[in-house]
C-alpha cells in the first residue's frame, strides 16, 4: 500500500497581510493528482492543517473539500492530526461525518484510552497493511504536570520522559494487536507534532515550549516503528542519526526565508517503508527577495516576468544613501516587473537605524514583547524571568488556555 506523508499546510495564512488561498487551492488541487498517479491509499496529514485555532471559512472549505474529492482520488484512508496551530475542538466537530468517508481525525490525548489514537489500515479485500499510531501535537500538560518551583531542568525531562512514554504506549498496543491480527511483520507506522533535537529551523514556526523544554530525542521514538510520519518544522528533513524519523515541511513556503528550498511531500509503500520517494511540490506563486542599491533593485525588479499569480516581493535597500522617498522610488521601480512588492527593508544605515519601525502585524509576538521590554528599561538581569512568563502566557494562549482573572476585589494570599 501507497503512503503519502504531509503536514503543516496552514490553510488560511496570511503573508504580509495577502492571502494565500488561490495557492493553497493549488497546492489541493495538485495533491489529489499525486494521490491519483502515484495510487496512494493512505494519506498521513501530521498537524497545523489550520495556520490559526479559528480557521475562516474558506480554509475550512478548502479542507472539508480536499477530503471528500480524496476518496475519489482513491485514497482509501486519510489521518488528520491537530498541529499547535490547531483546535483540537475545531479538528474533532466533524469526526462521526468524516469518519464515514475514512477520514480519522484524532485532536488531542485521552491519557486512559491510548487505544483511540491506534488505527488499522486494511486494503481492498480487508487484509491488514498497517498499523499507525496516530498522536497530535502534546500539550506539555498532556505528559507532564510541573511541580511547583521544580528546576527547569527537570521539567524537561519530564516533559521528554512523558512524551517518549506517550510513544512507548502506543507502540507497545500496536505489537499486541499485530500479535493478535498474526501478521508478525505487519508496519507500524506513528505520527506526530513535535521538534526533534538537532532539527533545523525555518524560522516561521512556532516555539512549542519554553526556551528548549520539550525538544525531543528522535532516537527516542519506539524502535518498532517502521516510520515516524513529523509535523511542525517547515523544512524537509530527516531526524538526525534516525533515518526513519521525517518532516514533510510545509508546501507552501510561509516566509521569504522559506522559498530558497524545494517544498516536498513524501511517498513510500508498506512493504518498504525504508525507501521514500521525495515528490517536489511546485512553486505555485513566486516570492522574491531583491537587495542592494537601487540601481541593483531596479534591475532585479524589472527582471522580474509575469505568471499565473503575481509574484510576490520583499525588497532589502542596503549598499546606498539613506533615501527619504525610498518607498516611492522602489514602487516607481517594480512598475517595471511584474512582481508586487510587499515589504521594504530599510538597512541603509547601520543597524537600520533610520528605518521605520516595521508594522505590528509583521512582528511576532516575541519581538513585540522584546520591545516592551526595551522601552520600559528593564534591567538586563530581569530579563530571563520576565521572558520566560511571557514565553509561557504565550503558549497557554495559543493553546486556547488563557488563564481565568482573579475575581474582582480579591485579595492577594486570599478570597474576596
Amino acid at each position: 500500500m501507497k503512503v503519502l506523508h504531509t503536514s503543516d499546510w496552514h490553510l488560511g495564512h496570511q503573508l504580509h497581510q495577502q492571502k494565500r488561498d488561490e495557492e493553497h487551492r493549488a497546492f489541493l488541487e495538485w495533491l489529489l493528482q499525486v494521490i491519483h498517479e502515484k495510487g496512494v491509499e493512505l494519506l498521513l496529514v501530521a498537524g497545523d492543517i489550520f495556520d490559526t485555532a479559528l480557521p475562516s471559512n474558506h480554509a475550512l472549505e478548502m479542507y472539508y473539500s480536499f477530503l471528500a474529492r480524496a476518496a475519489a482520488n482513491g485514497c482509501r484512508e486519510v489521518i488528520v492530526v491537530a498541529g499547535n496551530h490547531d483546535s483540537p475542538a475545531t479538528l474533532l466537530a466533524p469526526k462521526p461525518v468524516l469518519r464515514a468517508i475514512h477520514v480519522t481525525v484524532v485532536g488531542n490525548i485521552v491519557a486512559e484510552q491510548p487505544g483511540n489514537d491506534l488505527v488499522e489500515i486494511r486494503d481492498g479485500q480487508g487484509a491488514p497493511q498497517a498499523l499507525v499510531c496516530a498522536v497530535p501535537h502534546l500539550r506539555d500538560r498532556d505528559v507532564y504536570r510541573p511541580k511547583f518551583g521544580e528546576p527547569v531542568e527537570q521539567r524537561m525531562t519530564g516533559i521528554i520522559e512523558g512524551t517518549a512514554g506517550w510513544y512507548r504506549t502506543l507502540a507497545d498496543l500496536a505489537l499486541e494487536r499485530r500479535g493478535a491480527l498474526g501478521v508478525p511483520h505487519l508496519p507500524l507506522i506513528a505520527t506526530g507534532h513535535l521538534f526533534t533535537q538537532g532539527a533545523t529551523k525555518s524560522g516561521s514556526e512556532r516555539d512549542l515550549y519554553v526556551g528548549d523544554l520539550g525538544i525531543f530525542p528522535a532516537g527516542r521514538f519506539p524502535q518498532e516503528f517502521s516510520y515516524v510520519a513529523l509535523g511542525h518544522l517547515h523544512r524537509p528533513q530527516v531526524a538526525r542519526g534516525c533515518p526513519n524519523v521525517r518532516y514533510s515541511g510545509s508546501p507552501l513556503p510561509c516566509s521569504f526565508d522559506e522559498a530558497a528550498y524545494d517544498k516536498k511531500v513524501f511517498v513510500f509503500a508498506t512493504e518498504s517503508p525504508a525507501e521514500v520517494e521525495d515528490v517536489v511540490v511546485p512553486v505555485f506563486r513566486s516570492l522574491v527577495r531583491v537587495r542592494g542599491d537601487l540601481a541593483a533593485l531596479g534591475e532585479g525588479l524589472e527582471k522580474i516576468g509575469p505568471a499565473p499569480l503575481k509574484p510576490w516581493v520583499e525588497v532589502v535597500y542596503e549598499d546606498g544613501p539613506p533615501l527619504s522617498d525610498l518607498e516611492e522610488k522602489v514602487f516607481d521601480l517594480a512598475a517595471r516587473g511584474a512582481g508586487q512588492v510587499l515589504t521594504i527593508k530599510d538597512l541603509s544605515s547601520p543597524g537600520g537605524a533610520i528605518a521605520p519601525p516595521p508594522p505590528l502585524d509583521e512582528l511576532t509576538p516575541q519581538q513585540v514583547f522584546e520591545l516592551c521590554l526595551e522601552q520600559a528599561g528593564t534591567r538586563e538581569e530581569d530579563r530571563g524571568l520576565a521572558r520566560e512568563a511571557f514565553q509561557r502566557l504565550l503558549l497557554q494562549v495559543q493553546q486556547g488556555e488563557v488563564p481565568e482573572a482573579p475575581a474582582t476585589g480579591a485579595r492577594k494570599g486570599g478570597a474576596a
